[in-house]
């Protein structure tokens, strides 16, 4: 249960939010994707839940770190420069570990993997790919600007819209534009909102995927806006080391529809197990 088990939320070098969970032997550490530019940078106990909730299903076999980017990113951070200074806390504060980098996270995780494999043990890229699907690219540019005029409630509802299905797809949204607006969120930096996107739509690192050495699995859903079949499938055949798992008839919040499912799959690829390319059923 999670009463039985003690967190660490704070800051690392008084600049990454992070919170610590597990006492397992071995070290994962995750990298989050563009919403987390937009909280407060503030983990406490609702963020220590919450990390719980979202990666319990690795505490035994690891410690988990979830740490964020730092809160204030300068005009000029890209997804390479953000690259290093999760390798700098990996160096300095966690030490080798597989990484899991899901959405904006896979973009930083693969550099990270480039430039420092030596601090990598294997690699998860979830819900990501080596560049954004072209037809995404008109609504990363709206929610630039809704990010400049501060509308994060629009945000948030174009995310929902393009992660998730069936009935939740139309209810979160319908949700955020009424009573989900008592909480809108509140980004402790609003400009890290635009940054973040900025560098998402200015990365491309479809031709530097052969220089990834870590063992890498990819993994997302061929409904994906952001990063469909194509993208994934162009991430995997151009990766030398790789493996890929897909889900049908699912888009970018696979990772939480299909969470049991999502997270068997990551595990099985961190202990080891060798597959074939498979595809999940819907």
């Amino acid at each position: 249960m999670f009463s039985s088990i003690t967190p660490e939320t704070g800051w690392l070098d008084q600049t990454y939010p992070y919170v610590r969970i597990g006492n397992g032997p071995k070290t994962l550490l995750v990298i989050p994707g563009l919403g987390d530019a937009m909280f407060d940078g503030e983990y406490g106990s609702t963020g220590a839940v919450l990390a719980w909730r979202g990666f319990g299903h690795f505490m035994d076999e690891y410690t988990v770190y979830v740490v964020s980017r730092p809160r204030g990113l300068s005009d000029d951070q890209t997804i390479e420069t953000m690259a290093r200074d999760y390798a700098r806390v990996l160096e300095t504060h966690v030490g080798s570990a597989s990484v899991l980098g899901i959405s904006m996270g896979g973009l930083i995780a693969q550099e990270l993997a480039r430039i420092r494999p030596d601090l990598l043990e294997r690699l998860v890229v979830a819900v990501s790919g080596c560049r954004l699907s072209a037809s995404s690219r008109p609504m990363g540019r709206e929610m630039r600007g809704h990010a400049l005029d501060g509308e994060w409630i629009d945000i948030q509802c174009q995310l929902h819209e393009a992660m998730f299905t069936g009935a939740r797809r139309r209810l979160y949204p319908a949700y955020s534009r009424t009573l989900g607006r008592l909480r809108s969120p509140e980004p402790a930096t609003p400009s890290d909102v635009v940054v973040s996107i900025d560098a998402v739509l200015a990365y491309d690192g479809s031709d530097r995927l052969a220089e990834i050495d870590p063992r890498t699995l990819v993994i997302g859903a061929d409904d994906d806006p952001f990063f469909p079949e194509e993208i994934l499938r162009e991430t995997h055949a151009g990766l030398p080391d790789a493996q890929l798992a897909m889900f049908r008839g699912a888009k970018h919040g696979v990772f939480l529809e299909r969470k049991s499912a999502f997270d068997n799959w990551t595990k099985r690829f961190l202990e080891g197990e060798e597959t074939q390319v498979r595809q999940h059923p819907r």
